[in-house]
């Protein structure tokens, strides 16, 4: 992938003036009847709207076995696109999403993102692509940079030369190149390498967000094997500011930004209606499920160097150094930047969606109480 940079580039044909030519290397396996601007709306709708029509959507939705993606390729089946996913695991990873499409409108592919070629074949019939690839920790096969930056800036290259319309590509909240953060600092890169290959690609920054596979509410929720109710939290919680989303707002704002052409080029920042303090936030959290909640503040010496002992799992690491750095990082939005109402979406706040995720971790005893008397917090 890295030989194939250095290759000089060429007017396509049929490329529009001024947008970024297309890559030599793509073009040698790219037929040029494929080489032309599909518009969203240029294929014929059919049906009233529903699952059973067509609504002129074929879109490659990339890392939709993750936990955005379930969301988003539920949303477009049940208006009736036709849905690709890349895969690139077994079919035990993608076997949920048949159910989200009518017969034969989810179509699975395996690819590898590192061969631009299976990514072109991908992307070639769509006229959406949608970006969801992320990693939360590094292996020794992918880095952040692999996936953030060189992953995406092949997907952005491929979806220009293949005429693709419109490409939404999933970045984070709080990215920053001068970030703590590595995972932060690769995705503000990433979004670099998307405005270079694709300029009119909409950019979403969600905040950390929720629903019922996260890896936020979870998260606070597996404390709770501390003994004496002990949730250790770096300097308290005191410090730490969070806007967290729900994750079908993200989902449904996605799907909205294609149906709106102005949106094209734009960069979103998508977090929840109220900021809450992390402290206030797990007490809250433990008040939901009935459980003992006594905030401790460890050493952060000592909070690193356990992440760092956890890294050397054999297995998906429980924590990482980058991961405790964006846990106790402040969220904050960028002023100027729309967000999910400027799309169409009221945000549902946490209170209203935190027992249906959090009530599998009731004692049996407390599994149909109560949470109107517990206060709210955040604001």
């Amino acid at each position: 992938m890295a030989s194939a940079r250095l290759l000089s580039l060429a007017r396509a044909p049929g490329a529009l003036a001024g947008t970024p030519p297309t890559p030599l290397f793509l073009r040698a396996v790219l037929p040029s009847s494929y080489v032309c601007q599909r518009h969203v709306s240029s294929l014929t709708k059919r049906g009233s709207g529903g699952r059973s029509s067509f609504s002129g959507i074929v879109a490659t939705v990339f890392g939709a076995t993750g936990f955005f993606g379930r969301y988003i390729v539920n949303r477009l089946g049940r208006v009736g696109s036709q849905v690709v996913v890349p895969y690139r695991g077994d079919e035990h990873d993608h076997r949920h999403l048949q159910l989200m499409g009518d017969l034969g409108q989810v179509v699975f592919l395996e690819y590898n993102l590192r061969d631009p070629v299976s990514v072109l074949k991908a992307v070639q019939h769509s006229n959406v692509v949608i970006n969801l690839t992320g990693r939360d920790y590094e292996t020794w096969n992918y880095k952040f940079h692999d996936v953030h930056v060189e992953g995406v800036r092949t997907i952005a290259e491929a979806s220009r030369a293949a005429g693709v319309q419109r490409l939404i590509h999933f970045s984070a909240l709080n990215a920053d190149k001068d970030s703590p953060s590595k995972f932060l600092q690769s995705k503000a890169h990433g979004e670099d390498a998307v405005r270079e290959a694709f300029p009119e690609a909409t950019i979403i920054r969600p905040g950390p967000t929720f629903g019922h596979e996260d890896r936020f509410l979870h998260y606070y929720a597996s404390l709770r094997v501390f003994p004496f109710g002990m949730i250790p939290l770096l300097g308290g919680g005191v410090k730490t500011n969070k806007m967290p989303v729900y994750v079908a707002d993200i989902a449904t704002a996605a799907v909205n930004i294609l149906s709106d052409p102005s949106t094209a080029g734009r960069t979103y920042e998508f977090v929840g209606p109220k900021t809450y303090v992390l402290h206030d936030l797990v007490q809250y959290l433990y008040a939901i499920m009935y459980r003992p909640c006594n905030i401790v503040s460890p050493p952060a010496p000592l909070f690193r160097l356990t992440a760092r002992l956890l890294e050397l799992s054999p297995f998906i690491p429980y924590m990482t150094r980058d991961i405790l750095t964006r846990l106790h990082l402040s969220d904050s939005t960028t002023p100027g930047l729309p967000g999910l109402e400027d799309v169409g979406v009221a945000p549902c706040p946490l209170e209203d969606k935190a027992l249906m995720v959090l009530r599998r971790y009731r004692n049996f005893l407390d599994h149909k109480k109560p949470t109107e008397d517990i206060p709210t917090v955040g604001k």
